[in-house]
């Protein structure tokens, strides 16, 4: 999502012909609907008591799971969630950007 207002922002500096006249930073014109691929069936939840007795191998590989590799993709999704929503509140548009999940 991020990316893609990006490249539509790169488009609009450009003069592309294919976008009607906008500012280039007018955030407030864009309709932004952002899916994601959904959660997971089985939720994955560590409770800091346990993970606080992890070795380093823990981290990396427990029961099946791969703890850390789980906390940065779901951190990542969080965060540009975040960035988005945040900018738009900021422009007053909040009903302009919606997240399903």
């Amino acid at each position: 999502c991020l990316l893609a207002i990006g490249d539509i922002t790169k488009e609009i500096f450009s003069g592309n012909p294919d976008f009607f006249p906008i500012k280039p930073m007018d955030y407030g014109r864009f309709l932004v609907i952002s899916l994601g691929t959904g959660s997971s069936k089985v939720e994955r939840k560590y409770s800091a008591k346990k993970a606080a007795k992890w070795s380093v191998i823990n981290w990396l590989y427990d029961n099946g799971r791969t703890p850390l590799v789980d906390v940065f993709s779901q951190a990542s999704a969080d965060m540009v969630d975040l960035h988005i929503s945040v900018v738009f509140q900021a422009l007053r548009s909040e009903q302009n950007y919606l997240r399903i999940q």
